[in-house]
């Protein structure tokens, strides 16, 4: 099982992008940088959900060693009845003490039916749910980590834009300033390039506050108290490769034969049949059988065999049969209705991953020429062939620009997360090795 979780750390991983510094005057004091592998293994480590559901599998582990032996009831008897003061009455009427009178039976119960092949069974379907459910959560905690990680690149680069603007916003403030009191540039450009310079200011303090937002999110994921107080993402923002190379319906099916759910259904479906199984072994009696010696007050001696059973008259079983065959049908609906649902999961997630990665890719198109004329207007600024008012209109828009574009890189990572959690990320790797030690 922990495997499939590498696997799935390997795949998110697999588009992770080179890893550079934090922009300068975003990065804080005390910092510590974590890329994107880094802060899936931590959260793998050191993940206090993670830590506290993986507790249970040796809970599960020991049930089924447990199931693995014969039940305390099926343990031998042993009855011993000694009477040593043993008297009785002569003809004459006098009282004679007569010999001691001993009666030894053992008893052991014998078990028919299965019974002890369908506990192992419903114990160790149990035991492969448990590893599934564990799996399943470790699955969503890693995609979760991804989902954090790549929401802190994004409020990080939005950040930066804000501080670009700001710094753009100042210089030209004071460059304004320096031209009016040269009387090369009005009070009225002034004034308008420091209300827009104030306005950058509140914006610049908003980022940054949703980037702190974004970092307390991605620090608690990460669950490692050494660094809760100051790791921060490195990377950059893109979007994620396109690995998918089958088509839908064999992505369809891949998922309903590897995403951990699934699995995990199904283990409640073979333990709901062994269930049904020892309920219907139940209703046939355990015998119990065993030598008996006697030996009574007259000194003759007795030697047998015998055989009790409990007669099935007051409860033959047959309501919790009725009860376990009832669990089992429910269990197998839904563990069809949960194969239902990741079809369904997978072909609406592949429609909208294919549909986000076509809106960034017109984004991006339109994004570069845009920065090209913006080169350009300020270009013309400096040559003093337009005024201030075009240049901090086309500045907006630029980073209008840039903003749209940021929100469409990260609508990409959070369809990818999605793409994640429909597929079990199996299809995204393609074939792999077996594990070394792997059954």
């Amino acid at each position: 099982m922990r495997f499939v979780s590498i696997v799935l750390l390997l795949a998110i991983t697999a588009t992770a992008p080179a890893v550079e510094p934090l922009p300068p005057g975003v990065q804080l004091r005390l910092s510590t940088p974590v890329d994107l592998e880094t802060a899936l293994q931590w959260t793998l480590q050191g993940n206090p959900g993670l830590i506290t559901v993986r507790q249970s599998i040796g809970v599960s582990g020991e049930a089924l060693h447990v199931a693995q032996h014969f039940p305390t009831s099926l343990n031998p008897t042993v009855s011993i009845d000694v009477r040593p003061w043993v008297f009785g009455r002569q003809a004459n009427g006098d009282i004679q003490r007569l010999d001691r009178a001993v009666n030894v039976t053992w008893a052991q119960p014998v078990e028919i039916g299965h019974r002890q092949t369908y506990r192992e069974q419903m114990a160790q379907s149990s035991y492969c749910q448990t590893q599934w459910n564990v799996l399943q959560v470790e699955l969503t905690t890693l995609i979760q980590t991804y989902r954090v990680h790549q929401t802190s690149l994004y409020r990080r680069e939005k950040l930066l834009v804000a501080q670009q603007l700001n710094d753009f916003n100042g210089g030209l403030v004071a460059s304004l300033r320096r031209q009016a009191v040269a009387n090369q540039a009005s009070a009225a450009d002034v004034l308008l390039a420091e209300v827009e310079n104030q306005s950058t200011v509140e914006l610049l303090e908003t980022a940054r506050q949703e980037y702190i937002a974004s970092l307390t999110d991605l620090r608690q994921q990460i669950g490692m108290p050494q660094y809760a107080a100051s790791a921060e993402p490195v990377g950059t923002l893109r979007t994620p490769d396109n690995k998918m190379q089958q088509d839908d319906d064999a992505l369809v099916r891949i998922a309903q034969e590897s995403r951990p759910d699934v699995q995990a259904a199904a283990a409640v479906a073979s333990n709901s049949r062994a269930a049904l199984c020892l309920a219907k072994a139940d209703r046939i009696p355990i015998p119990s059988i065993g030598p008996v010696y006697e030996r009574n007050e007259s000194g003759d001696t007795f030697y047998g065999l015998a055989v009790s059973s409990p007669i099935p008259i007051l409860n033959s079983g047959t309501p919790l049969v009725c009860q376990r065959e009832a669990e089992y049908r429910r269990d197998c609906i839904a563990w069809e209705q949960t194969r239902q649902q990741v079809a369904i999961q997978v072909r609406a997630v592949l429609a909208k991953w294919n549909q986000t990665q076509q809106a960034a890719a017109r984004t991006l198109e339109r994004y570069a020429p845009m920065r090209s004329q913006a080169e350009k207007m300020q270009r013309l600024y400096a040559a003093g062939q337009t005024d201030v008012i075009k240049l901090l209109q086309v500045r907006r828009r630029l980073i209008e620009a840039e903003n749209a574009r940021l929100d469409a890189v990260w609508q990409t990572t959070q369809a990818y997360a999605d793409l994640l959690t429909a597929t079990g990320s199996t299809p995204l790797l393609g074939s792999l090795p077996e594990p070394a030690g792997a059954k």
